[in-house]
């Protein structure tokens, strides 16, 4: 049975991720996974703050998908920089939610 077309698109990422750590040094690997890290712990931090608009969730949602994105392509500089921008959007005073 053929993947469908996320789960293709899944693995392409994955195996490309696995070149790319065969391919960088060990320090360069070791930053990236404590970024990686870092992202995660913030994101779930921010998505758990009780009252959160829901535009204000998809924001942190949007950025923090940049910042995986520019981790997937190996600029450590613009994934850090897209964590301190999601921690911004993430600063914003709760607000009732208006979202469906």
């Amino acid at each position: 049975m053929e993947a469908r077309p996320d789960e293709a698109d899944r693995q392409t990422r994955d195996y490309a991720k696995d070149l790319r750590h065969a391919a960088l040094p060990v320090h360069v690997r070791d930053e990236m996974g404590r970024i990686e890290l870092s992202l995660e712990v913030r994101f779930l931090a921010l998505c758990r703050q009780p009252g959160l608009d829901c535009r204000i969730r998809q924001d942190i949602f949007y950025v923090a998908g940049r910042a995986a994105m520019a981790l997937d392509l190996g600029h450590l500089e613009a994934a850090e920089r897209e964590i301190r921008r999601m921690d911004q959007v993430g600063a914003v005073e709760p607000r009732e939610s208006r979202c469906g």
